[in-house]
């Protein structure tokens, strides 16, 4: 411990007040060290006097008493052997003696003979591909030095030595972005004495994995070992393609590995730990780990936009995904039930893929009934992704004995998609035309026909769907899906006069068959009222006139019976009574 007798102290009005002798000073040897017994000093300088002697004091207490050991008449002597057989903690200090009357004499450092005391290390942090290093400076007065260890593959080894005066060192030889590095501080005095090795301090090495299916990256590393105080938290920050560095997480001081998910192929990623000691709030920084991430980009956003039928019975499936998505093949399935889907359409993606696709779908029959369609998509890691499910409309009609279509159909569905109505459209002779409206929970329409124009005799129907669909950015589009087509033949209608007039304009009694054309095996017969057969024809043309030959029959009721055989192979037959009048 230093002693500064020349500081002479004094307490006045509440604070103490430091002043100095204005006397003379004699000078004390500038001792240096102890070591093996054996005192060192270096020389004085005074010149106010005659030389006398170099007294030593020495004390086996710090706080003394001191007693003079002995007097050095030689003004050239720098040591001084003191015996220590039993190995005691001893304390030293010197004063010179100059013939100087009135002058005060100075006391030395006051040395003793143990090591010099420890330097604890403060931090040690990695900066780029260095090392920084900080210490605590020791209590020992004597200490010159300090030594700086680092633990290699041949030992702990002597790096560098720096001057007392140093509490920091930056180690450029160091390799901390492969490797732990670890570091010891020795205090070392003029005699060559070195403190003792306190505990050791480790670089945090951050090392990572990257896992390409999984798309994450995971980190370790070792904690920071020997603060004093412990962890108070650690913390992993981060930057992406040279934005600004941001604290992507905070971590116990437990911690020792962290999974990164939030990835993206593709972009440059930097990382790095930040250790902060309890209490004293000191920081350590792990090596940075950069790389540009590449991994197996995943579909995202992947939906059926619309699936609709077109003119000639083929389905039109539309779908979006991120056109960045790394993907191995694709497959378009159905089901007839929304149930078990089954692989319809097998087919490797185009590269570079788009955001909007298309599939034209020639092998399904959506005039059997709705198709149930979605999308599965396989990566280069053999996950899977399902869309969602569409489902096309189903249209079918059925002809009315009152000279109408009833047309009935499935709704249209599709995940995420409202319906908001449906338009029903007639076809005739190529010809289309609006056949009406519904609301979107009205899946039904009656249809008249117009027995004036034999070219509806068959009429072909669609339905179109208009929907609200919401897309994965929260933004709608109108999306319109169209139906099967379906034609609905009418059968052949019998109609029957009842009554006739021979003599007036209504001469003959002739069915008229409504949408007569393609009918076969036509049959007419007329029967007295006794149920005689009177007449018979069969051409759809020829009706009777109430004669036979040159006989006229009387007026009266009859009774007929007309018989058809529709298109479809089914017979049609009419009974009734008609009234010749005279």
């Amino acid at each position: 411990m230093k002693q500064r007798t020349w500081q002479v102290l004094f307490w006045l009005a509440g604070c103490w007040l430091i002043t100095f002798n204005s006397a003379a000073q004699i000078m004390p040897p500038d001792f240096l060290c102890v070591k093996n017994d054996s005192l060192f000093w270096g020389l004085p300088t005074n010149n106010c006097g005659p030389f006398e002697s170099y007294d030593i004091y020495f004390s086996t207490n710090l706080d003394g008493p001191y007693s003079v050991l002995t007097n050095i008449t030689d003004p050239t002597q720098t040591n001084f052997f003191h015996n220590n057989p039993l190995g005691e903690t001893r304390y030293y200090f010197l004063q010179s003696s100059y013939d100087c009357p009135g002058e005060i004499k100075l006391s030395s450092d006051t040395l003793d003979n143990e090591a010099p005391g420890i330097s604890p290390i403060q931090v040690v942090s990695v900066d780029g591909s260095s090392v920084m290093i900080s210490w605590d400076g020791s209590t020992s007065p004597e200490v010159t030095d300090y030594i700086i260890f680092r633990t290699t593959p041949l030992g702990t080894v002597p790096i560098d030595t720096v001057s007392a005066t140093s509490t920091a060192y930056e180690d450029i030889t160091a390799n901390p972005t492969n490797q732990v590095e670890s570091y010891y501080i020795l205090a070392m005095d003029a005699c060559g004495n070195t403190s003792i090795f306190d505990v050791p301090h480790f670089t945090i090495l951050l090392e990572r994995q990257v896992n390409p299916c999984d798309r994450t990256i995971a980190f370790r590393w070792n904690r920071y070992q020997n603060w004093r105080n412990g962890i108070e938290r650690q913390e992993l920050w981060y930057s992406v393609n040279g934005e600004p560095t941001t604290l992507l997480t905070t971590l116990s001081p437990e911690d020792s590995t962290f999974l990164f998910s939030d990835t993206n192929d593709g972009d440059n990623y930097c990382f790095y730990v930040r250790a902060e000691e309890s209490i004293t709030g000191e920081l350590s920084f792990s090596n940075e780990v950069c790389l540009t991430l590449d991994v197996v980009e995943p579909i995202r956003q992947f939906f059926l936009e619309n699936i609709s039928v077109t003119a000639n019975n083929a389905v039109d499936l539309r779908w979006r995904w991120n056109n960045d998505a790394e993907l191995s093949s694709i497959s378009v399935q159905t089901s007839s039930d929304g149930n078990a889907y089954s692989d319809l359409d097998i087919f490797a993606p185009s590269v570079p893929l788009s955001s909007s696709n298309s599939r034209l779908l020639q092998n399904v029959n959506p005039n059997a009934g709705p198709v149930y369609l979605r999308l599965e998509t396989r990566d280069g890691c053999d996950s899977t992704a399902l869309s969602n499910t569409g489902v096309t409309i189903h249209l079918t009609g059925i002809p009315q004995d009152d000279l109408s279509n009833l047309l009935n159909w499935t709704p249209f569905r599709l995940d995420g998609a409202t319906v908001l109505g449906y338009d029903l459209f007639r076809v005739v002779d190529d010809i289309v035309t609006p056949a009406g409206t519904t609301a979107e929970d009205q899946r039904n329409f009656r249809d008249l026909i117009d027995v004036n124009n034999p070219d509806e005799a068959e009429v072909c129907y669609y339905v179109i769907a208009e929907a609200e669909l919401s897309l994965p950015d929260g933004s709608t589009q109108i999306i319109f899906s169209r139906s099967n087509v379906v034609c609905v033949e009418q059968f052949s209608t019998i109609l029957a006069p009842n009554a006739f007039v021979p003599s007036g304009a209504n001469k003959e009694f002739r069915p008229i068959i409504v949408f007569g054309e393609g009918i076969d095996d036509y049959r007419l017969q007329i029967f007295s009222r006794w149920g005689e057969l009177i007449f018979e024809s069969a051409d759809p043309l020829v009706g009777w006139t109430g004669k036979e030959d040159l006989y006229e029959f009387p007026g009266g009721v009859y009774l007929y019976r007309i018989r058809v055989r529709q298109p479809d192979g089914s017979t049609e037959e009419k009974r009734g009574s008609v009234v010749l009048v005279r």
